[in-house]
């Protein structure tokens, strides 16, 4: 554990009228799982960073406490109902408070292929919310949980968030193999490591971990990281900072993969981020840092230009994949193609003619076009962060297919090229060859 680190309580399971904020929206009967919740309480320290420069760009930084102070949070727990289904990795994610709230569990996906899920409610905005000043980044679709259910959280208290990484230290070590629980929530399954995860500002703090807390710490066997676009925050610094440029520690033997959208492929040409022995950097091409909800961005802008509706959640799914396998086989993910980039500066995307994105994982959509897609866009009216996309007039899809076969056949060809690179699961592989059955050409 980080130095002057102390070992947390375990309280529950906890009961309320309501369940638990942020569970699965699906049956979890379907996957023979099911939900728990559990408050985690003890003291934790505040850290600041030290030297000269205090947050070198390498990564290496170094910490000293400054203060302590008691906490209780919570624990959302998503595990197998059987235990023989559990292959021996939980994933302990940072839950994200970018919107006012936490961000929930996954409702599908690889999580349910054997994993336990644990979310860690780390930080004070989604215990509090948002300060005045502040609220104004309040998305409106949620609320903190001390407001959602006072019955249920409002036991919660949280001392600020540069003791958010100590708290993260002692949930995984709460979490990890050998621990002996007077409280168990993960009901007696064999833990064999545990992954830190999150994504966007979550992934940033995550990467603040890493560089400052994880090798002293060492609590958690690997990370995987989401939509990171090369910064982390400062362990000081209190609510929503933007953090400063950093790279990824390279000195620590412990296994990363980032999954980047286009957004974030600019973020990261400006830092020494490349793949090493321990760490793989996974982008994806076209895509755009998180996909709008809602329909009003499928009716064209002034430019012709509608929402990004592309994702790079399935290369996600099969990146937590390549983790577990990294760490219970020993059999290191695979190395992708980073998107191109001229390098600027400032550093640009290289296009092709079509106006996408050079190099990176290509999903068929890149492949085989109908749109141009622009992982990042301004002058939308609506946040760069979703990205934009122009389709392609029927006379230019004309010259690009002449004939649906042809089109399929390529389209099919890239959904295999995914595969076969581990970019994609392979039961992923038949709905993303729907997918291009219901791609519109002017063509019979």
């Amino acid at each position: 554990m980080t130095e002057g680190s102390t070992t947390a309580a375990i309280v529950g399971p906890i009961i309320g009228s309501q369940p638990p904020w942020g569970a699965p929206t699906t049956d979890l009967d379907r996957y023979g799982y099911v939900v728990e919740e559990y408050h985690l309480e003890g003291s934790a320290a505040g850290h600041q960073l030290v030297g000269d420069p205090p947050a070198p760009v390498d990564g290496r930084w170094t910490v000293e406490e400054f203060a302590r102070a008691p906490y209780r949070t919570r624990l959302l727990v998503v595990r197998p109902r059987d235990a023989a289904r559990f292959n021996g990795t939980v994933v302990a994610t940072w839950l994200n408070v970018s919107a006012g709230f936490e961000h929930g569990a996954p409702s599908s996906g690889e999580i349910f292929q054997g994993y336990a899920w644990v979310g860690v409610s780390a930080q004070e905005v989604g215990i509090y919310g948002f300060p005045a000043g502040l609220d104004r980044f309040a998305s409106g679709r949620g609320q903190p949980l001390i407001e959602h259910d006072p019955e249920r959280y409002g036991l919660l208290h949280h001392p600020g968030d540069p003791a958010s990484f100590d708290i993260f230290t002692q949930a995984g070590s709460a979490l990890a193999a050998g621990r002996d629980r007077t409280v168990d929530p993960l009901a007696g399954l064999s833990v064999e490591r545990v992954v830190a995860a999150g994504g966007s500002q979550s992934a940033m703090r995550l990467v603040a971990y890493l560089n400052a807390f994880h090798p002293s710490a060492l609590v958690f066997d690997g990370f995987l990281l989401s939509v990171w676009e090369g910064r982390a925050p400062r362990p000081e610094e209190g609510l929503m900072p933007m953090g400063v440029r950093t790279a990824i520690r390279t000195d620590t033997p412990t296994p990363v993969i980032v999954v980047n959208s286009e957004f974030e492929t600019p973020h990261l040409a400006q830092i020494p981020c490349t793949d090493t022995d321990h760490l793989r950097i996974w982008e994806v091409a076209g895509t755009p840092h998180g996909v709008a909800s809602g329909r009003r961005g499928d009716l064209p802008d002034r430019r012709g230009r509608v929402l990004n509706r592309l994702s790079y959640q399935p290369v996600h799914e099969a990146a937590l994949r390549a983790l577990h396998g990294w760490l219970a086989d020993g059999t290191p993910a695979l190395s992708q193609p980073r998107v191109d980039i001229d390098p600027g500066p400032p550093p640009r995307i290289r296009r092709d003619e079509l106006g996408n994105a050079c190099g990176g994982i290509r999903l068929p959509e890149l492949e085989v076009p109908t749109h141009e897609y622009q992982g990042v866009a301004m002058g939308t009216g609506r946040p760069p962060l979703f990205g934009a996309a122009r389709p392609f007039a029927d006379e230019e899809l004309l010259r690009l297919y002449p004939s649906r076969p042809e089109f399929t056949r390529r389209w099919d060809a890239a959904v295999d090229a995914l595969v076969a690179t581990a970019a994609l699961r392979p039961e992923d592989a038949p709905a993303m060859k729907a997918r291009g059955e219901l791609v519109r050409l002017p063509i019979g």
